[in-house]
Protein backbone atom coordinates (compact mmCIF):
# COMPACT_ATOMS: atom_id res chain seq x y z
CA UNK A 1 0.00 0.00 0.00
CA UNK A 2 1.03 3.75 -1.15
CA UNK A 3 0.67 6.66 1.41
CA UNK A 4 0.91 10.33 -0.24
CA UNK A 5 1.30 13.07 1.64
CA UNK A 6 0.51 16.85 0.06
CA UNK A 7 2.06 19.96 0.86
CA UNK A 8 -1.13 22.29 1.61
CA UNK A 9 -0.32 25.47 3.79
CA UNK A 10 2.12 24.35 6.31
CA UNK A 11 0.43 20.71 6.89
CA UNK A 12 1.75 17.02 5.86
CA UNK A 13 -1.81 15.94 4.48
CA UNK A 14 -1.47 11.75 4.58
CA UNK A 15 -3.80 11.22 1.90
CA UNK A 16 -6.17 8.98 1.81
CA UNK A 17 -4.41 5.71 0.67
CA UNK A 18 -4.16 4.19 -2.37
CA UNK A 19 -6.44 1.84 -3.94
CA UNK A 20 -3.37 -1.26 -4.43
CA UNK A 21 -4.04 -3.23 -7.73
CA UNK A 22 -1.51 -6.27 -8.90
CA UNK A 23 0.43 -5.90 -12.11
CA UNK A 24 -0.22 -9.02 -14.27
CA UNK A 25 1.78 -9.57 -17.44
CA UNK A 26 0.12 -10.09 -20.82
CA UNK A 27 -1.67 -6.40 -21.32
CA UNK A 28 -3.23 -5.63 -24.44
CA UNK A 29 -4.99 -2.69 -25.32
CA UNK A 30 -8.79 -2.44 -26.44
CA UNK A 31 -10.51 -0.72 -28.52
CA UNK A 32 -13.83 1.30 -28.10
CA UNK A 33 -14.56 0.03 -24.79
CA UNK A 34 -11.83 -1.18 -22.91
CA UNK A 35 -8.86 -3.39 -22.59
CA UNK A 36 -7.77 -6.83 -22.12
CA UNK A 37 -5.24 -8.76 -19.74
CA UNK A 38 -3.98 -12.19 -19.22
CA UNK A 39 -3.93 -13.67 -15.69
CA UNK A 40 -2.70 -16.33 -14.21
CA UNK A 41 -3.92 -20.33 -15.77
CA UNK A 42 -6.35 -21.62 -14.01
CA UNK A 43 -4.97 -24.96 -12.65
CA UNK A 44 -7.83 -27.52 -13.95
CA UNK A 45 -8.59 -26.83 -17.55
CA UNK A 46 -12.42 -26.69 -17.45
CA UNK A 47 -15.51 -25.74 -19.48
CA UNK A 48 -19.38 -25.38 -18.55
CA UNK A 49 -18.13 -23.95 -15.71
CA UNK A 50 -20.11 -21.56 -13.81
CA UNK A 51 -18.47 -18.63 -11.37
CA UNK A 52 -19.32 -15.75 -8.82
CA UNK A 53 -17.29 -13.45 -6.46
CA UNK A 54 -17.17 -13.61 -3.00
CA UNK A 55 -15.16 -11.62 -0.82
CA UNK A 56 -13.26 -10.40 -3.60
CA UNK A 57 -12.34 -14.13 -5.00
CA UNK A 58 -13.34 -15.28 -7.79
CA UNK A 59 -15.10 -19.08 -7.39
CA UNK A 60 -15.01 -21.19 -10.19
CA UNK A 61 -17.45 -23.95 -9.76
CA UNK A 62 -17.56 -27.46 -11.55
CA UNK A 63 -17.73 -28.43 -15.27
CA UNK A 64 -16.14 -30.45 -18.08
CA UNK A 65 -12.42 -31.58 -17.93
CA UNK A 66 -10.59 -32.16 -20.62
CA UNK A 67 -11.52 -35.30 -20.98
CA UNK A 68 -15.01 -34.60 -21.19
CA UNK A 69 -15.95 -35.75 -17.70
CA UNK A 70 -18.04 -33.96 -15.15
CA UNK A 71 -15.68 -32.64 -12.31
CA UNK A 72 -17.00 -31.35 -8.76
CA UNK A 73 -13.90 -29.26 -9.11
CA UNK A 74 -13.81 -25.83 -6.80
CA UNK A 75 -10.67 -23.42 -7.32
CA UNK A 76 -10.44 -19.88 -6.41
CA UNK A 77 -8.63 -16.73 -7.97
CA UNK A 78 -7.71 -13.89 -6.03
CA UNK A 79 -6.77 -11.16 -8.09
CA UNK A 80 -4.81 -9.58 -5.50
CA UNK A 81 -2.01 -11.97 -5.53
CA UNK A 82 -2.64 -13.45 -9.11
CA UNK A 83 -2.30 -16.94 -7.58
CA UNK A 84 -5.15 -19.95 -7.40
CA UNK A 85 -6.30 -21.75 -4.43
CA UNK A 86 -8.18 -25.06 -3.98
CA UNK A 87 -11.77 -25.37 -2.24
CA UNK A 88 -13.86 -28.17 -1.05
CA UNK A 89 -15.31 -30.05 -4.03
CA UNK A 90 -18.95 -29.62 -4.59
CA UNK A 91 -20.64 -32.88 -3.23
CA UNK A 92 -21.06 -34.64 -6.39
CA UNK A 93 -19.56 -34.10 -10.12
CA UNK A 94 -21.47 -31.42 -11.64
CA UNK A 95 -21.52 -29.37 -15.59
CA UNK A 96 -23.51 -26.42 -16.66
CA UNK A 97 -24.19 -25.62 -13.44
CA UNK A 98 -25.07 -22.12 -12.33
CA UNK A 99 -23.47 -19.55 -9.48
CA UNK A 100 -24.29 -16.40 -7.63
CA UNK A 101 -23.66 -14.72 -4.62
CA UNK A 102 -26.79 -12.89 -2.65
CA UNK A 103 -26.72 -11.68 1.08
CA UNK A 104 -22.83 -12.53 0.71
CA UNK A 105 -23.08 -16.21 1.03
CA UNK A 106 -22.06 -18.38 -2.52
CA UNK A 107 -24.81 -20.90 -3.99
CA UNK A 108 -24.43 -23.28 -7.09
CA UNK A 109 -27.64 -24.90 -7.97
CA UNK A 110 -28.83 -27.39 -11.07
CA UNK A 111 -26.96 -28.50 -13.96
CA UNK A 112 -27.53 -32.93 -13.71
CA UNK A 113 -30.66 -32.11 -10.87
CA UNK A 114 -32.51 -29.28 -9.33
CA UNK A 115 -29.92 -29.35 -6.04
CA UNK A 116 -28.63 -26.55 -4.51
CA UNK A 117 -25.94 -25.80 -1.86
CA UNK A 118 -24.40 -22.95 0.12
CA UNK A 119 -21.01 -22.63 0.44
CA UNK A 120 -19.93 -21.99 4.24
CA UNK A 121 -16.40 -20.91 3.43
CA UNK A 122 -15.66 -20.68 7.52
CA UNK A 123 -15.89 -24.62 7.49
CA UNK A 124 -14.73 -24.93 3.59
CA UNK A 125 -18.00 -27.11 3.20
CA UNK A 126 -20.90 -27.22 0.56
CA UNK A 127 -24.09 -27.57 2.53
CA UNK A 128 -27.61 -28.22 0.86
CA UNK A 129 -30.43 -25.57 0.47
CA UNK A 130 -34.04 -26.44 -0.54
CA UNK A 131 -34.30 -27.38 -4.06
CA UNK A 132 -35.07 -25.81 -7.24
CA UNK A 133 -38.25 -26.61 -9.09
CA UNK A 134 -36.42 -26.87 -12.25
CA UNK A 135 -33.31 -28.77 -13.28
CA UNK A 136 -31.55 -25.71 -14.58
CA UNK A 137 -29.37 -28.04 -16.99
CA UNK A 138 -27.67 -26.49 -20.02
CA UNK A 139 -26.65 -23.22 -17.82
CA UNK A 140 -29.38 -20.87 -17.10
CA UNK A 141 -29.33 -16.84 -16.89
CA UNK A 142 -28.72 -15.68 -13.46
CA UNK A 143 -29.20 -12.91 -11.72
CA UNK A 144 -29.15 -10.95 -8.43
CA UNK A 145 -31.64 -8.69 -7.40
CA UNK A 146 -31.91 -7.40 -3.72
CA UNK A 147 -30.22 -10.07 -2.43
CA UNK A 148 -32.54 -12.84 -4.01
CA UNK A 149 -31.06 -15.36 -6.80
CA UNK A 150 -33.13 -15.05 -10.01
CA UNK A 151 -32.92 -17.90 -12.78
CA UNK A 152 -34.25 -17.95 -16.23
CA UNK A 153 -34.07 -20.67 -18.70
CA UNK A 154 -31.77 -23.79 -18.83
CA UNK A 155 -33.28 -27.74 -19.55
CA UNK A 156 -35.44 -29.88 -17.94
CA UNK A 157 -34.24 -32.89 -19.12
CA UNK A 158 -33.85 -32.21 -22.99
CA UNK A 159 -36.80 -29.87 -22.48
CA UNK A 160 -35.59 -26.42 -22.62
CA UNK A 161 -37.03 -24.02 -20.19
CA UNK A 162 -38.95 -20.36 -20.51
CA UNK A 163 -39.83 -20.72 -16.89
CA UNK A 164 -38.13 -18.04 -14.10
CA UNK A 165 -38.03 -18.72 -10.74
CA UNK A 166 -36.43 -16.63 -7.03
CA UNK A 167 -34.53 -18.04 -4.05
CA UNK A 168 -34.85 -15.87 -1.14
CA UNK A 169 -32.35 -16.68 1.01
CA UNK A 170 -34.28 -15.39 4.24
CA UNK A 171 -36.76 -17.93 3.80
CA UNK A 172 -34.92 -20.85 1.68
CA UNK A 173 -37.63 -20.92 -0.48
CA UNK A 174 -37.65 -20.93 -4.60
CA UNK A 175 -40.83 -19.26 -6.28
CA UNK A 176 -42.07 -19.02 -9.25
CA UNK A 177 -42.33 -16.41 -11.50
CA UNK A 178 -43.77 -15.06 -15.47
CA UNK A 179 -41.52 -17.09 -17.58
CA UNK A 180 -39.93 -16.03 -20.16
CA UNK A 181 -41.39 -15.70 -24.20
CA UNK A 182 -38.21 -17.50 -25.42
CA UNK A 183 -37.31 -20.94 -24.16
CA UNK A 184 -33.92 -21.39 -23.85
CA UNK A 185 -30.50 -22.85 -22.65
CA UNK A 186 -26.64 -22.37 -22.67
CA UNK A 187 -28.22 -18.38 -22.23
CA UNK A 188 -26.69 -16.04 -20.01
CA UNK A 189 -27.77 -12.96 -17.86
CA UNK A 190 -26.84 -9.65 -15.93
CA UNK A 191 -29.09 -6.96 -13.89
CA UNK A 192 -29.34 -3.52 -14.42
CA UNK A 193 -30.67 -1.25 -12.30
CA UNK A 194 -32.69 -3.54 -10.99
CA UNK A 195 -33.75 -5.43 -14.22
CA UNK A 196 -32.73 -9.03 -15.21
CA UNK A 197 -31.70 -8.63 -18.79
CA UNK A 198 -31.28 -12.15 -20.26
CA UNK A 199 -29.23 -12.44 -23.54
CA UNK A 200 -28.36 -15.72 -26.33
CA UNK A 201 -28.94 -19.52 -25.94
CA UNK A 202 -30.33 -22.50 -28.18
CA UNK A 203 -33.39 -24.78 -28.06
CA UNK A 204 -36.49 -22.48 -29.67
CA UNK A 205 -36.17 -20.85 -32.56
CA UNK A 206 -34.76 -16.95 -32.50
CA UNK A 207 -32.99 -17.78 -28.77
CA UNK A 208 -29.40 -17.47 -30.23
CA UNK A 209 -30.11 -13.34 -30.93
CA UNK A 210 -33.08 -13.03 -28.22
CA UNK A 211 -32.83 -9.99 -25.48
CA UNK A 212 -34.89 -10.07 -22.61
CA UNK A 213 -35.84 -7.83 -19.76
CA UNK A 214 -37.44 -8.85 -16.59
CA UNK A 215 -39.04 -6.51 -14.42
CA UNK A 216 -39.35 -7.48 -10.63
CA UNK A 217 -41.84 -4.93 -9.67
CA UNK A 218 -44.36 -6.27 -12.24
CA UNK A 219 -43.49 -9.54 -12.84
CA UNK A 220 -43.32 -8.88 -16.50
CA UNK A 221 -40.89 -9.65 -19.60
CA UNK A 222 -40.49 -7.06 -22.43
CA UNK A 223 -38.64 -7.64 -25.42
CA UNK A 224 -35.63 -5.57 -26.59
CA UNK A 225 -33.09 -5.41 -29.45
CA UNK A 226 -31.76 -8.70 -30.69
CA UNK A 227 -28.02 -9.27 -30.54
CA UNK A 228 -26.26 -9.00 -33.42
CA UNK A 229 -24.56 -12.21 -33.37
CA UNK A 230 -26.59 -15.11 -32.80
CA UNK A 231 -25.06 -17.51 -30.08
CA UNK A 232 -25.16 -19.93 -26.99
CA UNK A 233 -22.45 -21.04 -24.41
CA UNK A 234 -22.16 -17.60 -23.54
CA UNK A 235 -20.55 -15.05 -20.92
CA UNK A 236 -22.51 -12.26 -19.76
CA UNK A 237 -21.85 -8.96 -17.40
CA UNK A 238 -23.27 -5.87 -16.47
CA UNK A 239 -20.89 -2.83 -15.82
CA UNK A 240 -21.13 0.72 -15.62
CA UNK A 241 -25.01 0.15 -17.03
CA UNK A 242 -24.24 -1.62 -20.11
CA UNK A 243 -24.86 -6.02 -20.86
CA UNK A 244 -21.44 -7.23 -22.03
CA UNK A 245 -21.45 -10.33 -24.08
CA UNK A 246 -18.62 -12.35 -24.65
CA UNK A 247 -17.65 -15.16 -27.07
CA UNK A 248 -20.04 -18.69 -27.65
CA UNK A 249 -20.92 -20.70 -30.40
CA UNK A 250 -23.20 -21.57 -33.29
CA UNK A 251 -19.94 -21.07 -35.31
CA UNK A 252 -17.09 -20.88 -32.65
CA UNK A 253 -16.79 -17.05 -32.02
CA UNK A 254 -14.66 -14.81 -29.91
CA UNK A 255 -17.09 -11.72 -30.55
CA UNK A 256 -17.79 -9.13 -27.66
CA UNK A 257 -21.20 -7.31 -28.10
CA UNK A 258 -22.11 -4.63 -25.92
CA UNK A 259 -25.80 -3.49 -25.60
CA UNK A 260 -26.63 0.07 -23.68
CA UNK A 261 -30.22 -0.27 -22.82
CA UNK A 262 -30.70 3.41 -22.92
CA UNK A 263 -30.59 3.76 -26.47
CA UNK A 264 -31.82 0.05 -26.61
CA UNK A 265 -28.95 -0.32 -29.28
CA UNK A 266 -25.74 -2.55 -30.03
CA UNK A 267 -22.60 -1.95 -30.82
CA UNK A 268 -19.18 -4.51 -31.71
CA UNK A 269 -15.97 -4.49 -29.89
CA UNK A 270 -12.71 -6.49 -31.34
CA UNK A 271 -12.77 -10.10 -30.34
CA UNK A 272 -11.69 -11.83 -27.10
CA UNK A 273 -8.11 -12.21 -27.22
CA UNK A 274 -9.11 -16.19 -26.64
CA UNK A 275 -12.28 -17.19 -27.73
CA UNK A 276 -13.61 -19.59 -26.02
CA UNK A 277 -17.57 -20.83 -25.51
CA UNK A 278 -19.25 -22.62 -21.93
CA UNK A 279 -17.78 -20.17 -19.71
CA UNK A 280 -19.12 -17.54 -16.94
CA UNK A 281 -18.31 -13.85 -16.43
CA UNK A 282 -17.27 -12.82 -12.57
CA UNK A 283 -17.64 -9.31 -12.19
CA UNK A 284 -15.34 -7.31 -9.64
CA UNK A 285 -15.70 -3.34 -10.29
CA UNK A 286 -14.74 -2.53 -13.81
CA UNK A 287 -13.37 -5.78 -14.39
CA UNK A 288 -14.38 -8.52 -15.90
CA UNK A 289 -12.90 -11.86 -15.01
CA UNK A 290 -13.49 -14.69 -17.48
CA UNK A 291 -11.53 -18.24 -16.72
CA UNK A 292 -12.15 -21.43 -18.42
CA UNK A 293 -14.37 -22.46 -21.42
CA UNK A 294 -13.92 -24.42 -24.59
CA UNK A 295 -11.17 -23.28 -26.60
CA UNK A 296 -12.56 -24.79 -29.75
CA UNK A 297 -15.71 -25.78 -31.15
CA UNK A 298 -17.46 -28.69 -28.92
CA UNK A 299 -15.28 -29.92 -26.78
CA UNK A 300 -11.88 -28.13 -25.74
CA UNK A 301 -11.62 -27.27 -22.05
CA UNK A 302 -9.54 -24.13 -21.46
CA UNK A 303 -7.53 -23.22 -18.46
CA UNK A 304 -7.44 -19.52 -19.81
CA UNK A 305 -8.01 -16.69 -17.70
CA UNK A 306 -8.64 -13.53 -18.91
CA UNK A 307 -9.87 -9.77 -17.84
CA UNK A 308 -11.40 -7.17 -19.74
CA UNK A 309 -11.27 -3.84 -17.75
CA UNK A 310 -14.42 -1.29 -18.97
CA UNK A 311 -13.43 2.08 -20.09
CA UNK A 312 -15.73 4.25 -17.37
CA UNK A 313 -16.44 7.56 -15.68
CA UNK A 314 -14.23 8.03 -12.80
CA UNK A 315 -16.47 7.04 -9.78
CA UNK A 316 -16.12 7.91 -6.22
CA UNK A 317 -14.11 4.70 -4.65
CA UNK A 318 -12.74 6.44 -1.29
CA UNK A 319 -12.82 9.59 1.03
CA UNK A 320 -10.80 9.94 3.93
CA UNK A 321 -10.50 12.36 6.79
CA UNK A 322 -8.06 13.69 9.36
CA UNK A 323 -8.43 15.15 12.65
CA UNK A 324 -7.95 15.32 16.20
CA UNK A 325 -10.82 12.47 17.41
CA UNK A 326 -11.87 13.71 21.09
CA UNK A 327 -14.58 11.74 22.99
CA UNK A 328 -18.36 12.27 23.07
CA UNK A 329 -19.55 14.13 20.15
CA UNK A 330 -16.24 15.08 19.07
CA UNK A 331 -15.24 12.06 17.65
CA UNK A 332 -14.84 11.42 14.08
CA UNK A 333 -17.95 10.55 12.04
CA UNK A 334 -18.06 9.17 8.17
CA UNK A 335 -21.37 8.79 6.41
CA UNK A 336 -21.88 7.38 2.90
CA UNK A 337 -24.84 6.39 0.62
CA UNK A 338 -25.05 3.26 -1.47
CA UNK A 339 -27.44 3.75 -4.52
CA UNK A 340 -28.74 1.05 -6.28
CA UNK A 341 -30.34 -2.74 -5.50
CA UNK A 342 -27.74 -5.24 -4.46
CA UNK A 343 -25.84 -5.14 -1.33
CA UNK A 344 -22.07 -3.61 -1.89
CA UNK A 345 -18.60 -4.70 0.06
CA UNK A 346 -16.83 -1.67 2.01
CA UNK A 347 -14.20 -1.51 4.42
CA UNK A 348 -14.11 0.72 6.55
CA UNK A 349 -10.20 1.96 8.67
CA UNK A 350 -9.25 3.52 11.33
CA UNK A 351 -6.01 4.93 11.31
CA UNK A 352 -3.85 6.43 14.51
CA UNK A 353 -0.53 4.93 15.18
CA UNK A 354 1.29 4.63 11.41
CA UNK A 355 0.18 8.31 10.57
CA UNK A 356 2.93 10.30 10.52
CA UNK A 357 1.89 13.35 12.81
CA UNK A 358 2.67 14.53 15.93
CA UNK A 359 0.00 13.51 18.90
CA UNK A 360 -1.98 10.26 16.59
CA UNK A 361 -4.33 8.53 17.60
CA UNK A 362 -2.61 5.43 19.34
CA UNK A 363 -5.34 3.21 19.69
CA UNK A 364 -8.22 4.07 17.56
CA UNK A 365 -12.02 2.30 17.61
CA UNK A 366 -14.17 2.35 14.21
CA UNK A 367 -18.06 1.80 14.77
CA UNK A 368 -20.22 1.02 11.59
CA UNK A 369 -24.12 2.46 12.01
CA UNK A 370 -27.09 1.76 9.66
CA UNK A 371 -29.75 4.33 8.88
CA UNK A 372 -31.74 2.87 11.58
CA UNK A 373 -28.92 3.91 13.79
CA UNK A 374 -28.40 -0.06 14.62
CA UNK A 375 -24.49 -0.62 15.06
CA UNK A 376 -23.43 -3.23 11.98
CA UNK A 377 -20.30 -3.95 13.19
CA UNK A 378 -17.39 -2.98 15.48
CA UNK A 379 -13.55 -3.47 15.96
CA UNK A 380 -10.95 -2.40 17.72
CA UNK A 381 -7.36 -4.20 16.69
CA UNK A 382 -8.04 -5.35 13.29
CA UNK A 383 -6.30 -8.87 13.71
CA UNK A 384 -8.89 -9.46 16.04
CA UNK A 385 -11.69 -9.19 13.20
CA UNK A 386 -12.95 -12.69 12.31
CA UNK A 387 -12.37 -12.28 8.71
CA UNK A 388 -8.72 -11.26 9.21
CA UNK A 389 -7.72 -12.86 6.20
CA UNK A 390 -10.07 -11.20 4.04
CA UNK A 391 -8.99 -7.75 5.34
CA UNK A 392 -5.23 -8.45 4.66
CA UNK A 393 -6.10 -10.28 1.20
CA UNK A 394 -7.73 -6.65 0.55
CA UNK A 395 -4.46 -5.11 0.58
CA UNK A 396 -5.72 -2.58 2.74
CA UNK A 397 -4.89 -3.81 6.33
CA UNK A 398 -4.08 -1.39 8.08
CA UNK A 399 -0.14 -0.88 8.75
CA UNK A 400 -0.55 -1.11 12.90
CA UNK A 401 -2.06 -3.52 14.44
CA UNK A 402 -3.87 -1.48 17.26
CA UNK A 403 -5.47 0.44 14.30
CA UNK A 404 -9.23 -0.85 12.95
CA UNK A 405 -10.82 -1.42 10.10
CA UNK A 406 -14.33 -3.51 9.29
CA UNK A 407 -14.68 -5.69 5.90
CA UNK A 408 -18.47 -6.08 5.32
CA UNK A 409 -21.40 -6.12 2.88
CA UNK A 410 -23.74 -2.99 3.47
CA UNK A 411 -27.52 -2.84 1.87
CA UNK A 412 -28.31 0.11 -0.20
CA UNK A 413 -28.84 3.06 2.06
CA UNK A 414 -27.00 5.41 4.67
CA UNK A 415 -24.39 4.39 6.88
CA UNK A 416 -22.05 6.05 9.00
CA UNK A 417 -18.73 5.02 10.58
CA UNK A 418 -17.62 6.68 13.85
CA UNK A 419 -13.89 6.46 15.25
CA UNK A 420 -12.83 7.15 18.82
CA UNK A 421 -10.08 6.69 21.13
CA UNK A 422 -9.98 3.37 23.16
CA UNK A 423 -11.18 4.83 26.94
CA UNK A 424 -12.25 8.05 25.52
CA UNK A 425 -8.17 8.88 24.64
CA UNK A 426 -7.41 11.45 22.00
CA UNK A 427 -5.80 12.11 19.24
CA UNK A 428 -5.39 12.86 15.54
CA UNK A 429 -7.39 9.52 13.76
CA UNK A 430 -7.90 9.11 9.79
CA UNK A 431 -11.39 7.61 8.89
CA UNK A 432 -11.33 6.09 5.57
CA UNK A 433 -14.23 4.38 3.91
CA UNK A 434 -12.95 2.09 0.31
CA UNK A 435 -15.72 0.67 -2.22
CA UNK A 436 -14.06 -2.32 -3.20
CA UNK A 437 -16.29 -3.06 -6.23
CA UNK A 438 -16.52 0.43 -7.82
CA UNK A 439 -18.60 0.31 -10.82
CA UNK A 440 -21.24 -2.46 -9.74
CA UNK A 441 -24.80 -1.78 -10.32
CA UNK A 442 -24.93 -0.55 -6.94
CA UNK A 443 -22.15 2.41 -5.91
CA UNK A 444 -21.24 5.04 -3.37
CA UNK A 445 -22.95 8.32 -4.95
CA UNK A 446 -22.37 10.85 -1.85
CA UNK A 447 -19.37 10.56 0.91
CA UNK A 448 -18.80 12.81 3.65
CA UNK A 449 -17.08 13.15 6.82
CA UNK A 450 -18.36 15.62 10.05
CA UNK A 451 -15.91 16.32 12.94
CA UNK A 452 -14.88 19.79 15.11
CA UNK A 453 -12.89 21.66 12.82
CA UNK A 454 -10.22 24.03 15.00
CA UNK A 455 -7.25 25.90 13.64
CA UNK A 456 -3.58 25.32 12.50
CA UNK A 457 -3.16 21.70 11.79
CA UNK A 458 -6.15 20.44 13.68
CA UNK A 459 -8.56 21.94 10.49
CA UNK A 460 -10.86 19.12 8.97
CA UNK A 461 -8.84 17.32 6.02
CA UNK A 462 -10.53 14.78 3.57
CA UNK A 463 -8.76 12.74 0.93
CA UNK A 464 -11.02 11.67 -2.12
CA UNK A 465 -9.91 8.98 -4.19
CA UNK A 466 -11.95 8.76 -8.20
CA UNK A 467 -11.47 5.67 -9.78
CA UNK A 468 -11.93 4.93 -13.45
CA UNK A 469 -10.75 5.96 -17.11
CA UNK A 470 -12.96 9.40 -17.75
CA UNK A 471 -13.11 12.76 -16.28
CA UNK A 472 -16.46 12.59 -13.73
CA UNK A 473 -17.96 15.89 -12.94
CA UNK A 474 -17.80 16.32 -8.89
CA UNK A 475 -19.35 18.81 -6.66
CA UNK A 476 -17.55 19.36 -3.04
CA UNK A 477 -19.06 20.86 0.00
CA UNK A 478 -18.27 22.12 3.12
CA UNK A 479 -21.34 22.64 5.18
CA UNK A 480 -21.20 24.51 8.75
CA UNK A 481 -24.02 26.59 9.68
CA UNK A 482 -27.11 23.86 8.29
CA UNK A 483 -25.59 21.49 10.51
CA UNK A 484 -28.21 20.51 13.52
CA UNK A 485 -25.45 20.36 15.89
CA UNK A 486 -24.03 22.08 18.86
CA UNK A 487 -21.51 24.84 18.30
CA UNK A 488 -21.90 24.27 14.39
CA UNK A 489 -18.98 25.81 12.40
CA UNK A 490 -20.48 29.37 11.35
CA UNK A 491 -18.37 30.08 8.23
CA UNK A 492 -16.64 27.64 6.92
CA UNK A 493 -13.87 27.54 3.82
CA UNK A 494 -12.91 25.12 1.43
CA UNK A 495 -9.89 24.42 -0.23
CA UNK A 496 -9.57 21.52 -3.34
CA UNK A 497 -6.20 20.12 -3.96
CA UNK A 498 -4.25 17.65 -6.54
CA UNK A 499 -2.54 14.83 -5.71
CA UNK A 500 1.00 17.05 -6.02
CA UNK A 501 -0.29 19.58 -3.27
CA UNK A 502 -1.67 22.42 -5.89
CA UNK A 503 -4.73 24.17 -5.41
CA UNK A 504 -7.54 23.73 -8.01
CA UNK A 505 -10.42 25.83 -6.38
CA UNK A 506 -11.18 27.45 -3.56
CA UNK A 507 -14.52 29.09 -1.77
CA UNK A 508 -15.85 30.72 1.06
CA UNK A 509 -19.47 31.60 0.65
CA UNK A 510 -20.62 29.06 -2.55
CA UNK A 511 -23.00 32.11 -3.97
CA UNK A 512 -19.69 34.11 -4.32
CA UNK A 513 -18.12 32.08 -7.66
CA UNK A 514 -19.91 29.30 -9.66
CA UNK A 515 -23.57 29.80 -7.81
CA UNK A 516 -25.10 28.63 -11.36
CA UNK A 517 -23.41 25.82 -11.48
CA UNK A 518 -23.40 24.53 -8.12
CA UNK A 519 -27.57 25.33 -8.05
CA UNK A 520 -27.35 23.30 -11.23
CA UNK A 521 -26.25 19.86 -9.09
CA UNK A 522 -29.69 19.72 -7.47
CA UNK A 523 -27.36 19.94 -4.16
CA UNK A 524 -26.21 23.21 -3.43
CA UNK A 525 -25.52 24.09 0.39
CA UNK A 526 -28.45 25.71 2.36
CA UNK A 527 -26.69 28.34 3.99
CA UNK A 528 -24.81 31.38 2.27
CA UNK A 529 -22.16 31.33 4.48
CA UNK A 530 -20.91 27.24 3.37
CA UNK A 531 -18.98 26.54 0.86
CA UNK A 532 -19.01 24.21 -2.53
CA UNK A 533 -16.62 23.86 -5.57
CA UNK A 534 -18.21 22.13 -9.36
CA UNK A 535 -15.32 20.61 -10.70
CA UNK A 536 -14.66 17.85 -13.51
CA UNK A 537 -11.76 15.68 -12.45
CA UNK A 538 -9.56 12.89 -14.07
CA UNK A 539 -9.25 9.52 -12.12
CA UNK A 540 -6.81 10.40 -9.26
CA UNK A 541 -6.40 11.57 -5.68
CA UNK A 542 -7.43 14.53 -4.33
CA UNK A 543 -7.62 16.42 -0.97
CA UNK A 544 -10.10 18.98 0.31
CA UNK A 545 -9.31 21.16 3.49
CA UNK A 546 -12.00 22.74 5.68
CA UNK A 547 -10.89 25.69 8.23
CA UNK A 548 -13.44 28.05 9.55
CA UNK A 549 -12.82 31.58 8.12
CA UNK A 550 -11.38 34.05 10.58
CA UNK A 551 -9.45 30.85 12.45
CA UNK A 552 -12.90 30.28 13.97
CA UNK A 553 -13.38 26.55 14.92
CA UNK A 554 -16.46 24.08 15.57
CA UNK A 555 -18.65 21.45 13.43
CA UNK A 556 -18.02 21.14 10.15
CA UNK A 557 -18.53 18.55 7.08
CA UNK A 558 -17.20 18.14 4.04
CA UNK A 559 -18.71 16.02 1.55
CA UNK A 560 -18.22 14.87 -2.15
CA UNK A 561 -21.00 13.74 -4.87
CA UNK A 562 -20.07 12.30 -8.03
CA UNK A 563 -22.53 14.27 -10.62
CA UNK A 564 -23.87 12.99 -14.20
Amino acid sequence: MKTLTCATRGLAVPFCGWLGSVLLAGSAAGEGGGSWRTLAAMPSARQEVSAAVLNGKIYVIAGYDSDGASTATVEAYNPHTNTWSPVRPLPFANNHNNAAVAGGRLYTFGGISNQAFVYDAAADAWLPVAPMHFQRGGTAAVGVISDKIYVAGGTQGSTSLRALEVYDPATNVWSQLAPMSVARNHTAGAVIDGKLYVVGGRGAAGAATALEVYNPQTNSWATRAPMPTGRSGIAAAAVNGELWVFGGEASFTGAVEVYNPAANAWRKLPNMPVPRHGLWAAVIGDRIHLAGGGAQEGFGASNANDVFTVERKATLANIASRLKVEPGDNALIAGFIVTGTASKRIIVRALGPSLPVEGRLADPVVELFDRQGQIVAANDNWRDAPNRQEISESTLAPAADAEAAILTQVAPGDHTAVVRGTNDSTGVGLVEVYDLEAGSDSQLANISTRALVRTGENVLIGGIILTGTEPRRVVVRAIGPSLMVPNALQNPTLALHDANGAVIGENDNWRSSQEGEIIATNVPPSHDLESAIVRTLPAANYTAIVRGAGESSGVGLVEAYALD
